[in-house]
């Protein structure tokens, strides 16, 4: 009895071992494991302009979220540049706005009223002196030439009464003056006579019909507005001070530098009072949710390996507990060509690379480690 209950037991132990021997192997057939190193994204980042550096609030090995400054330049002299350029986009908008209204009726209303009295300037130099403005120059030139005959004859009179001093002095001065200034007055009027008789000259009436014309000129242009050639030269003065103005924006960006993701810094190579060039890389950063291990398949393999694939990933320092991922990328062409492929062996030599990502959620993994990847 004992004998046959020692037969059993080791019938079955048989059975368990060839069972667990049975699943290992079609386990291995259907499960592919290789080995590779934990990379991460490396970000690197510097400023376009450059300039001095006056803060660096942070360190290396620092982790970082989002949006934390890192380093920060000089920018005294692009605001003082972008209120310049502000203020001239504004005068250029304000142009722009003025062009596309129009003239205002009162300016309006004024340039026809100036149309109008040139024309009728016009008028009265193309029709001449009226009658009655020649009636009225002879009669004032016949009334002058009488006052400056009498005043004449007076001081022809105080000059003889004054040799004798039946007169005084100032008497005989003052008829002088007074022959004096009645001749002039009738020279005056009498030349009047004379234009109004003549009429008005040839170069009088041409500088009449073009003041007229510029005037009638400026009225219509006034009416219809700015021209389009003019508008659209306010538009484009427009558009320059506002291109200037996000020039300005885009380069008072770059003179504060801020973490694009969260991360970890690995190399912080400025501090407060170094001059940095244009471009240049000043901090270096891994992205932690960037987290991958890159592997290589052979050739003879890569017919079971796909995009979004899962996989497990295993690190000597968190032994037994398994990281979950899945293949995001294959390479499109084969590395370690041999010269000539003739045997499988040779095939197997043929490796295309692929990117496994690793979810590093708590942020264990860290970059450079060792790992396994395993893929069904």
């Amino acid at each position: 009895m004992k004998r046959t209950v020692i037969i059993g037991i080791a019938a079955l132990a048989v059975l368990v071992v060839v069972g667990w021997l049975i699943h290992s192997c079609a386990n291995s057939r259907n499960s592919f494991v290789y080995s590779g190193t934990i990379e991460t994204r490396e970000i690197q980042i510097g400023s376009k302009i450059g300039g001095r550096v006056i803060q660096v609030p942070v360190e290396e090995g620092q982790a970082v979220k989002a949006g934390t400054l890192l380093a920060q330049f000089e920018f005294d002299d692009l605001k003082a540049q972008r209120a310049q350029a502000q203020a001239q986009f504004k005068q250029a908008e304000a142009d722009l706005q003025r062009l596309q209204r129009g003239y205002r009726p009162e300016e309006i209303a004024q340039a026809n009223a100036t149309a109008q009295e040139q024309r009728a300037m016009l008028d009265a130099a193309e029709n001449g002196p009226r009658s009655q403005e020649l009636q009225q120059a002879e009669a004032d030139y016949a009334s002058a030439k009488a006052d400056a005959t009498n005043a004449q004859t007076n001081y022809q009179r105080m000059e003889m009464l004054v040799r004798y001093e039946t007169v005084s002095r100032q008497q005989y001065d003052n008829a002088k003056a007074t022959r004096d200034s009645t001749a002039q007055k009738a020279e005056s009027l009498r030349q009047r006579l004379a234009l109004l008789q003549a009429g008005t000259r040839k170069e009088d009436l041409h500088a009449s019909r073009e003041r007229y014309r510029q005037a009638q000129a400026a009225a219509d242009l006034m009416q219809h507005g700015y021209r389009k050639e003019d508008i659209d030269a306010g538009r484009a003065k427009f558009d320059e001070a506002k291109a200037r103005v996000d020039e300005l924006d885009v380069q008072l960006k770059e003179a504060e530098l801020f973490s694009p993701a969260d991360g970890l810094l690995q190399t912080v190579s400025v501090r407060p009072g170094d001059l940095v060039g244009p471009g240049k890389i000043v901090i270096t950063m891994l992205e932690s949710s960037q987290l991958w291990v890159k592997v290589y398949v052979p050739e003879t393999d890569l017919a079971s390996v796909r995009i979004g694939q899962p996989a497990q990933v295993e690190v000597d320092s968190f032994r037994g507990r398994p990281f979950t991922g899945h293949i995001q990328e294959i390479a499109a062409q084969a590395e370690f060509l041999p010269r000539n492929v003739q045997t499988r062996d040779d095939r197997q030599h043929q490796v295309f690379g692929v990117r496994v990502r690793v979810d590093n959620s708590d942020g264990a993994l860290k970059s450079g480690m060792s790992a396994t990847v395993r893929m069904q």
